[in-house]
């Protein structure tokens, strides 16, 4: 019936394919655009052959890249200053007339038009997807912007007509613009029906000239082909859209979408884009834009009709071929790091290119820069002569001039005579000077000369000996010194710095020539300037004879002046020869005294003198001797080492005479005291141990008791060891190393727990459905009783409690696969669906481990106005997600993220007030999972003293007096039976006036105050009991509060953790203790009030603040409450003193490499609403592109359609088993290789213990391998494999440290090759600095005794599961009980509401004749008859009664044409229809099923109105929700 695949003869003539694959080529884009495209359309354009005009910005843009060359990688202030041209008008070039728009995609949307994008010129957004559209400039759009609508609505009619021509298979006669005029008739519609259907569908096409009513057939042909082909009514237009002109645009969406659908069918090609390749001019343009603005109909969103379709009809969207563009793009994306960092390079490169050439070009014209220097200053000073010139015609100006050069030359010469008196007298006072010195010198001289002299020989020797022991030490020392590379370096430096010095010293000398040579240039400087001055005055003689006089005025006052400077130049010069005078008299003094010492001298030659004389050389020759004996005395020391050594020599050579002989004597006897001492020492041994087995025996059983002491204390010492880990000898890990085994006991203990713990997450996600149907349950009933209807929510709600059976999960697959859910099978064959389902597997794993995602997505939403409607889902998501913490590594993962929700909430507080009133987002989630294990510590902490205070008799502790006051009044006139004369109603302080009441109030704060102390006494001294969950948060938020307030004080830091502990899990427990199962009957009123008021006592003291004056009646307690305050503080501090998550859990960072991620079980209803929550506010959770969130929401492409029918909503609310995978695992260890080297050591290590022990492990190592040992070997294994056929069915533990001590991988080695194998494993260790042989290898030891202590700790830790479990389980079933319960009374109802509403039917009685009866009568001759009825009013009397509000593109004047037929097929589903009767026509201009849930769902969240048919037509939801009842 079909035609064969569109390609036609016609088409298949086409020369080429464009890139976007419209099978057009672009030279015959102008044609469908009916040819009036401008006469300068690419390829038609006469070239120029004018060169183009030079750019006005072309100097700023040379500048501007030399600045940029050489300021590279800065912005250059000078760049900012370049010199700006003013830009001279152009000629507009047709080369940017072109109306080229390659892509709309790659820029921002266009404000109010839905996916309309807004093309830019210059502007690129960052964040482009197409880099390709960077390189086209100068849009046609950026004039025409404001035509960008009909622009693209004309390309969407041109790809309309394009793909009509390629069905065709022939060319139609109109161009783009006339085409909506063209389609009016209907003839091209019923052509292209006749294509797909053939003669038979349209037999006659009506094709009279003139627009006529019996056109219409034709496009009747059109809608009974869509029909049939299964485009859905929201595509479809009306006859008056086309016929009358009414909406064009909807017409043409039509086409598109019938392209898509047919496409999707396999019976035609999909239709094109078109979008940036047409041309029209301006004119076709504005008329189009003028027509759809006169339409006053919306544009429908042609680039998202594939979707539409594909959501209407319930297929899944197709992917649209990637065009060359797109290609393109994806290519420039991928390549984009490479192609800047080429870029880069090629700059770099640029840049220093430019700078060598730049300084090459210095280099070669630095000769010529002195010529251009000299030009320069010639050329300034001529300026400045020629400047001096023109301000000489002013004669004062040169007057002061020249009086300043007469002074200058006046104190210059001055100063020169001066200075030339001074080197005149330099010489003299010089030789003065050096005769003095001279005369001096030459006497020290003599007198030493006479004391060498006398001692000349001894000298001589010391000095030579000195000489040569100095000469020796140094040149030994110096050889040393200079052997050694540090010297050697530091000589190098050495001589750099002489070299250093002596060009420093040459250049010194060089600037001293410069600075001897400066007068010289000076002078001639001088003389220059004399001649110019000259010149100038020689110039002005003339000038100067009219002022002789004055001139004169003026020499006299310069003479005068200079009169009295030489005067006071005189007495300066006067004053400074001061000096000289002064030495000069010393010099004076000096002959004097040495003509004195001269007659001394004289005096002392005479007889008188010479005795004396005598008797003082005979001192000195005494002295001579006396220092010649001493210098004896001194070699003699000199050589006493030497007879020192003589002497010992000859010692020693006599005793060792005497020792040979007793020598040769005693070898000589030796066999005689060989045998003498052996005789001695056997009776010695013998005597001994006779004694010592007599003692044995008189003391057999105390030793065996001291044996028996000995050992418990050395095994005792062995596991102190242990525990400490420490130290830990070779004996030590033999004896304990069998606690490494799993026994039977274990493993049956490990599989028992398991078992528990997924019976808890099953009891937990039962109970949590429940209480979801409980709460629904509520909400239906009463939606139910207040519109008297439908009841049949609630049997599918019962429903759905029922058993499930095998063959309803089978039922449910098929729903889920039928419409493509990754759910519906973990099997399935749809590898898009599989696609999926892997997706979600890792992005529940990544939210999972990375807490950051839920903490952020908390705190954005927790601000947000729809957070309590989205809040029960996302706690019963997170855990979920996390199974409740049942499991180590989900507890672990889950406390993470309560410590990252901790630390984001105070990073976000102000103060620490902030934080202590504070409702964190979070709590919930932490209540739900601390619940099982909070009632077990707090019945065991509470429930004495709650049950105390409930059994107690007459206990009130009421502290208001007001209500003391009333409540004594009261007792009285009951007693009296009259009433009282005092007022009731008195206030605080009045109240207190009264004696009994004063009396009464004293007593209940003294009772209370009692009570507080004992509960405050039963919290702090249940520290051990406390779970560690509730005191590791407590931890992580001291930490987070000091870390964010360091200055807080502790009180304010504890009243932060009491927050947490206190309010959130102990307070509830004093107030509700029947939640707890702390008592099993309802508290009374009085108890209730009492234990509230002991509740209001803790919380003020947990607080850490004293009652203020808002609460009067309790400052008298202020003193307690301040002491208690101080306990309570310290316990809270002690409540946070816990290790961290990763010691308790033993957690690493490999930790998911290890222990396999558990399933979870989560309906695709959940999986589906928190896609939907993540993607709405993705830009906050994961901001970055690469972020692994963002990478795996990418590839799941937007949220599966959640709305659909009854069937595949029930089969998406079940419960699925969802496992989770790491997608971005890192298989690297960088730790791997190390990890894998202790392992093998600690395994090999353990196998020689146990055939090899020894005191330390280096003994162990070193002993030699004997066959012994390889029997002991062989039977270590043979008993191994025994223990492993007698446990078959035992699993291999998982953990990394009982994984390492199984012999597996070494059993197949003799004992020689082990052993190898550790010693090698041994020294790679060593190696690496993690264990030496110093120590005896003691760190592999300590390894192994940590690795028993974690075995001992599991232990410990299963049994507290095990009894944690259990318990959970019984308050479990204990809920479980109660919500059945609770679901069994709400049937009960249910049945009782239904028979009370089956028994008020009654078959209703049409009238005849009426519009009612012939729309029954059509419909039951017709079998078309719904089973509950249908009723057909029209649009006006609903509009009249209120129910109709308003039907998009009509009037309320034309209702009386419309007709609305309401029906009812199937139990609480309603299908509402539009009829329009336009121009005698029926036709169905919309239809849409409405649930009756959905509509109380709307009235319970109070909505006025109610859009159904895509916005079409809006009605009062009350009025339509009576209406419906009514009938």
């Amino acid at each position: 019936m079909f035609p064969t695949q569109y390609r036609s003869s016609f088409m298949a003539k086409k020369r080429g394919l464009d890139h976007l694959g419209t099978g057009q080529s672009v030279r015959r884009l102008e044609r469908i655009a009916s040819g009036d495209a401008p006469e300068d359309w690419p390829g038609t354009a006469v070239p120029n052959d004018e060169p183009p005009p030079p750019s006005p910005d072309r100097y700023s843009r040379r500048e501007e890249r030399s600045y940029r060359a050489r300021d590279w990688g800065q912005p250059s202030p000078e760049r900012r200053a370049l010199p700006q041209v003013a830009p001279e008008p152009r000629a507009p070039d047709p080369r940017q007339q072109e109306l080229v728009i390659p892509s709309v995609m790659n820029a921002d949307d266009v404000v109010g038009i839905p996916r309309r994008k807004r093309l830019l010129r210059d502007t690129i957004p960052s964040n482009s997807p197409l880099p390709s559209s960077r390189l086209t400039r100068g849009l046609w759009a950026d004039v025409q912007r404001h035509l960008i609508q009909a622009y693209e609505y004309l390309c969407h009619v041109g790809e309309a007509k394009e793909w009509i021509e390629g069905c065709l298979g022939g060319e139609l006669p109109f161009g783009v613009v006339e085409m909506e005029e063209q389609l009016r008739n209907g003839v091209i519609l019923a052509k292209l029906v006749r294509v797909f259907q053939g003669e038979a569908a349209v037999r006659r096409i009506y094709e009279a000239p003139k627009l006529d009513f019996r056109h219409s057939d034709n496009i009747n042909h059109f809608f009974v082909f869509v029909r049939y082909v299964g485009l859905p009514e929201g595509f479809i237009f009306e006859l008056t859209d086309l016929y009358e002109k009414k909406n064009l645009p909807k017409v043409i969406y039509c086409i598109h979408a019938l392209s898509h659908l047919l496409a999707r069918r396999g019976l035609a090609r999909r239709i094109g884009n078109l979008v940036g390749h047409l041309q029209f001019s301006d004119d076709q343009l504005q008329k189009t834009q003028r027509g759809l603005k006169e339409a006053g109909v919306p544009m429908p969103n042609f680039g998202n009709v594939g979707r539409e379709l594909a959501k209407e009809i319930n297929e899944e969207p197709e992917e649209e071929l990637e065009t060359e563009d797109e290609r393109r793009d994806r290519l420039l994306l991928e390549c984009e790091e490479s192609i800047v960092e080429l870029q880069a390079a090629a700059r770099a490169f640029l840049v220093r290119k430019a700078q060598v050439t730049q300084r090459a070009r210095i280099r070669l014209a630095e000769r010529h820069v002195p010529k251009i220097q000299a030009v320069c200053r010639a050329a300034l000073v001529r300026k400045h002569i020629q400047q001096d010139r023109k301000q000489i015609v002013d004669l004062k100006p040169w007057a002061l001039a020249l009086q300043a050069h007469v002074r200058g030359i006046l104190v210059r010469r001055e100063w020169r005579l001066h200075l030339r008196q001074i080197r005149a007298a330099v010489p003299f006072i010089v030789k003065v000077q050096a005769q003095s010195r001279g005369v001096l010198q030459r006497r020290r001289f003599q007198k030493l000369k006479a004391a060498i002299r006398s001692a000349k020989v001894s000298v001589v020797k010391l000095q030579s000996m000195a000489r040569a022991k100095i000469a020796q030490r140094s040149h030994k020392e110096i050889a040393k010194e200079f052997a050694r590379p540090v010297v050697m370096e530091n000589i190098v430096a050495l001589q750099a710095h002489a070299r250093g010095a002596i060009e420093r010293a040459r250049i010194a000398r060089q600037h001293a020539r410069l600075v001897r040579a400066q007068p010289g240039v000076v002078a001639l400087q001088a003389q220059v300037r004399g001649v110019l001055i000259r010149r100038r005055v020689r110039t002005q003689l003339a000038k100067l004879e009219d002022v002789t006089d004055v001139v004169v005025r003026i020499q006299a006052a310069v003479r005068t002046y200079l009169a009295r400077k030489r005067l006071l130049n005189l007495i300066r010069s006067l004053r400074r020869a001061t000096p000289a005078l002064v030495t000069l008299q010393a010099i004076a003094r000096a002959k004097l005294a040495r003509q004195q010492h001269r007659e001394m001298q004289r005096a002392l030659s005479e007889v008188k003198v010479v005795k004396a004389v005598g008797s003082f050389q005979a001192r000195a020759r005494a002295a001579l001797a006396r220092s010649r004996h001493q210098e004896q005395v001194k070699k003699l020391e000199f050589v006493e080492p030497d007879v020192v050594g003589f002497q010992a020599a000859a010692r020693g050579y006599l005793v060792r005479v005497e020792w040979h002989a007793w020598r040769d004597y005693i070898r000589s006897s030796r066999p005689q005291a060989t045998i003498l001492q052996a005789l001695l020492r056997g009776v010695l041994q013998r005597r001994k141990f006779r004694e010592k087995m007599a003692y044995y025996r008189s003391n057999l059983d105390k030793i065996v008791q001291i044996q028996s002491l000995f050992r418990a204390k050395e095994t005792r010492e062995q596991y102190r060891q242990l525990t400490l880990g420490t130290n830990v000898t070779v004996g030590t890990i033999k004896n304990f190393v069998h606690l490494l085994d799993d026994s039977e006991a274990d493993f049956q203990e490990e599989i028992k727990v398991e078992r528990l713990r997924g019976e808890v997450v099953k009891r937990i996600r039962e109970n949590q459905a429940l209480e979801h149907d409980v709460s629904e349950l509520d909400v239906k009933i009463a939606l139910v009783v207040q519109n008297v209807k439908n009841f049949e929510e609630l049997v599918k709600a019962r429903r759905r409690l029922g058993t499930d059976s095998a063959a309803i999960h089978a039922a449910r697959a098929s729903v889920l696969a039928a419409h493509g859910d990754p759910f519906a099978s973990p099997s399935t064959l749809d590898r898009t669906a599989k696609r999926k389902l892997e997706l979600y597997q890792q992005l529940f794993y990544v939210l999972q481990t990375d807490g950051k995602y839920l903490t952020r997505l908390f705190a954005k939403m927790y601000t947000e106005d729809n957070w309590e409607k989205n809040r029960k889902l996302l706690e019963r998501v997170v855990l979920t997600l996390f199974g409740y913490g049942q499991a180590p590594r989900e507890e672990y993962l889950l406390l993470k993220f309560f410590q990252t929700a901790v630390y984001d909430e105070v990073t976000a507080a102000s103060a620490v007030e902030d934080i202590i009133r504070a409702h964190p987002s979070f709590i919930n989630v932490a209540v739900h999972y601390l619940r099982p294990k909070q009632t077990t510590y707090i019945r065991e902490t509470l429930q004495g003293v709650i049950r105390e205070v409930l059994n107690a008799d007459d206990l009130d502790l009421e502290t208001d007096p007001c209500v003391i006051y009333r409540v004594r009044t009261d007792l009285e006139e009951m007693r009296s039976g009259a009433a009282s004369n005092r007022p009731k109603d008195v206030a605080f302080h009045q109240a207190l006036q009264d004696p009994d009441t004063r009396a009464e109030y004293i007593r209940h704060l003294q009772v209370l105050q009692w009570w507080t102390e004992e509960f405050v006494r039963v919290i702090t001294s249940s520290l051990q009991r406390m779970p560690y969950g509730m005191r590791y948060m407590a931890r992580e938020t001291l930490n987070a509060v000091k870390s964010k307030f360091p200055d807080a004080p502790a009180e304010a830091c504890a009243a932060c953790v009491a927050r947490l502990v206190y309010y959130r899990y102990i307070n509830p427990a004093i107030i509700t203790p029947e939640t707890f199962d702390i008592v099993s009957t309802t508290v009374d009123i009085a108890s209730r009030k009492n234990l509230a008021q002991i509740s209001k006592m803790l919380t003020q003291i947990t607080s850490g603040s004293e009652f203020g004056d808002e609460s009067p009646s309790y400052i008298p307690v202020n003193d307690y409450v301040r002491k208690s305050i101080a306990q309570i503080s310290a316990w809270l501090m002690e409540v946070a003193n816990v290790s961290d998550a990763e010691t308790e859990f033993h957690a690493h960072e490999f930790l998911d490499a290890t222990i396999q991620p558990r399933p979870i079980w989560i309906s695709p209803n959940e999986v589906y609403s928190m896609h939907t929550l993540l993607s709405q506010h993705l830009d906050h959770l994961a901001p970055s592109r690469d972020d692994t969130l963002r990478v795996i929401l990418i590839e799941l492409d937007g949220v599966p359609n959640i709305v659909g029918n009854d069937e595949l909503n029930e089969a998406r609310d079940t419960a699925i088993e969802l496992q989770l995978s790491n997608r971005f695992a890192r298989v690297k260890d960088p730790g791997a290789d190390e990890k894998a080297l202790w392992v093998q050591a600690k395994r090999a290590v353990l196998a020689i213990l146990r055939v090899q022990p020894a005191k330390d492990l280096v003994e162990s190592l070193m002993q030699p391998v004997t066959d012994e040992h390889e029997y002991v070997w062989e039977g270590i294994l043979e008993e191994m494999e025994q223990d492993q056929l007698r446990h078959q069915r035992r699993m291999p533990s998982t953990t990394g440290a009982d994984s390492a001590y199984r012999l597996e991988d070494i059993r197949s080695m003799t004992f020689r090759e082990v052993k190898a194998h550790a010693i090698f494993f041994l020294l790679e260790l060593e190696k690496q600095g993690k264990i030496t042989r110093m120590d005896g290898y003691q760190g592999i030891l300590n390894a192994i005794a940590g690795d028993v202590r974690s075995k001992n700790r599991r232990r410990v830790q299963r049994l507290h599961e095990k009894e944690s479990l259990e318990d959970s389980l019984k308050h479990l079933a204990e809920r479980k009980k109660y919500y059945e319960e609770q679901i069994r009374s709400y049937h009960d109802y249910v049945e009782t509401a239904m028979n009370t509403m089956q028994r008020g039917k009654g078959k209703r009685r049409l009238l005849p004749f009426t519009q009612q009866y012939f729309h029954t009568r059509e419909l039951q001759k017709q079998g078309k008859m719904p089973q509950f009825g249908s009723y057909k009013y029209t649009a006006q009397r609903f509009y009249d009664k209120g129910i109709l509000l308003s039907i998009e593109n009509y009037s309320p004047r034309q209702f009386d044409k419309m007709d609305i037929v309401l029906s009812s097929n199937a139990v609480g589903v309603f299908t509402f229809e539009i009829f329009n009767h336009t121009l005698g026509i029926t036709n169905r201009m919309a239809t849409a099923d409405v649930k009756m849930e959905d509509l109380l769902q709307a009235q319970f969240e109070d909505r006025a109105s109610l859009s159904l048919f895509n916005g079409l037509a809006k009605f009062n939801l009350n009025l339509l929700l009576w209406q419906i009842n009514k009938k």
